[in-house]
């Protein structure tokens, strides 16, 4: 009775590995065929489309004077993706600070976390206006945002994404 016990699970097991062994050429006859060539360098060779640059003016507080830059480009990877870029300053300041952007997928509502967490600002975009709060790390101080887009020529849009991608972005990023 022992003995039975033991062949009967035996082969079972020796009957499902050969129906394993069949399935398993099946699936490898099927990815063999799949091509599996990365387009990483296709994703280097086309550069991102620009998307908006917008530079926006206003207050913080009502009476601290503020400037927010902000620039989308297409993502290297295509679909509804999106790479955001922002920067802001405080206008009796000569030093922008570099941002880290969140939004929502329509783009109304954003998150921008000051880089070295100083600061947090929540902002609801409306045709040509930022409106919303700053808020300190430590939650005990939030002061009211107003921005409105300022208008911009090729010149200015250039010196800014320089401050953007060649100081703040650079800078944090490099080795």
């Amino acid at each position: 009775m022992k003995h039975l016990l033991l062949l009967i699970p035996l082969a079972f097991l020796s009957f499902n590995a050969k129906d394993n062994a069949s399935l398993d050429s099946g699936v490898f006859s099927k990815t063999e065929n799949c091509n599996f060539e990365s387009n990483s360098e296709n994703i280097k060779d086309k550069p991102s489309e620009i998307l908006r640059t917008v530079l926006y003016s206003g207050t913080l507080n009502g009476t601290i004077a503020i400037r927010l830059y902000l620039n989308e480009q297409e993502h290297p990877c295509g679909g509804d993706l999106t790479i955001l870029n922002a920067m802001y300053k405080y206008d009796t300041q000569e030093k922008w600070l570099l941002l880290s952007v969140t939004t929502d997928r329509q783009k109304e509502k954003y998150c921008l976390v000051e880089d070295d967490f100083s600061g947090v600002l929540f902002l609801e975009e409306k045709e040509d206006s930022f409106n919303g709060n700053w808020v300190s790390p430590d939650t005990k101080k939030k002061f009211q945002v107003e921005l409105k887009k300022v208008a911009l020529e090729k010149a200015a849009i250039e010196k800014l994404d320089d401050i953007l991608f060649d100081d703040l972005l650079y800078g944090k990023n490099d080795c």
